[in-house]
């Protein structure tokens, strides 16, 4: 019987032997002191982080009081702003009634005057009225004595000359 051949060594393990030693080799020939001082600082740093977080705790709530005052000046500002809409819109319907009082006064008074400047007209027509008529009457009265003076002159004369005459005769 013929015996198997073994199997041979893979190379890979060679390779691995290799590598690990190169790993070794760059262990022993780096700074150590540069690691540790690297090292050291976080080590420092994990054992500030309290002291941090408690800053970064401190700004939270420097911030979060921060942001409550602006939200109650915003609130308080808003309120302002509400109590002076609420005002103006008062003010606006306080105005408008005013100025429906007003127009409405307006058209009563315009009414009035409308009825003063015709009573006024009827009372200037009356006037002429009055005066045309008490014209008329004196003319007339004037015309009266005017004419019995014409017509007694005229009988005046009209006896004067028959008397004339007939006392001629």
């Amino acid at each position: 019987m013929k015996t198997m051949p073994r199997p041979l060594k893979k190379p890979e393990s060679g390779i691995k032997a290799k590598v690990g030693t190169a790993c070794l080799f760059l262990l022993l020939t780096l700074p150590w002191h540069v690691a540790q001082a690297g090292f050291m600082d976080r080590v420092k740093d994990i054992y500030d982080m309290p002291e941090q977080i408690g800053q970064l705790q401190n700004q939270y709530n420097e911030t979060k009081q921060e942001l409550e005052r602006n939200r109650e000046r915003l609130e308080t500002t808003l309120k302002r702003s509400e109590e002076a809409a609420e005002q103006y819109k008062a003010t606006e319907q306080r105005l408008l009634e005013e100025n429906r009082e007003l127009r409405s006064r307006n058209e009563q008074l315009e009414q009035l005057i409308r009825r003063l400047e015709e009573a006024e007209q009827a009372s200037a027509q009356r006037t002429r009225q009055i005066v045309r008529t008490a014209l008329a009457g004196v003319l007339l009265v004037v015309l009266y004595f005017v004419l019995m003076r014409v017509i007694r002159l005229a009988v005046w004369r009209r006896n004067r000359s028959a008397s004339h005459r007939g006392g001629n005769r």
